[in-house]
């Protein structure tokens, strides 16, 4: 075989000669749990959220701080698992829409703390009541698990990925 054809055939695949065949990676729980999060996402973003012009992590923060009626920024993005730049604009948006309000915390006016206003709980509870009917429907397959021990599940694996952060409310807990 002379130089010029050895040059050609470089890149060819040849199969190696007698050697096992190793098996190939297969997703693991994380990885489906993080594929199925996303899809869920983006079902429910398009299906509930557009409408009202939110993504699932702005619509995510203001049903937390409608929950929690008054709580800290810092524990928003540890409870939420977002940035601080992340929730800064979200909360930006949402002020602008008049669905929250910032304020000083009334004892350390260095923290911030962050209300609902009336149009904000109206509007979380609507989308709320959406997300939960296409919830219902994913989770209406035979054989699925109920809905309460799959989501016992997830909270202690969430918990489980951040021990170490133990977030300040400054309001009711969940």
């Amino acid at each position: 075989m002379n130089h010029s054809h050895r040059r050609q055939t470089a890149g060819v695949y040849r199969p190696p000669v007698n050697t096992r065949p190793v098996a190939p990676p297969r997703p693991d729980a994380v990885a489906q749990l993080c594929r199925t999060a996303n899809s869920v996402r983006a079902l429910l973003e398009r299906t509930v959220l557009r409408e009202a012009d939110l993504t699932w992590t702005s619509y995510d923060v203001l049903v937390l701080i409608c929950t929690h009626r008054v709580i800290e920024t810092r524990a928003i993005t540890v409870e939420v698992g977002i940035a601080k730049a992340t929730l800064t604009k979200v909360l930006r948006d949402l002020v602008e829409r008049d669905l929250v309000r910032r304020q000083l915390h009334e004892r350390d006016r260095r923290r911030i703390v962050v209300r609902p206003t009336q149009a904000g709980v109206e509007l979380a509870r609507e989308l709320q009541h959406r997300v939960h009917l296409q919830q219902a429907e994913l989770f209406a397959a035979p054989g699925m698990p109920p809905r309460d021990a799959l989501t016992k599940v997830l909270r202690v694996v969430a918990t489980r990925s951040h021990p170490n952060d133990t977030p300040a409310t400054g309001g009711n807990t969940r």
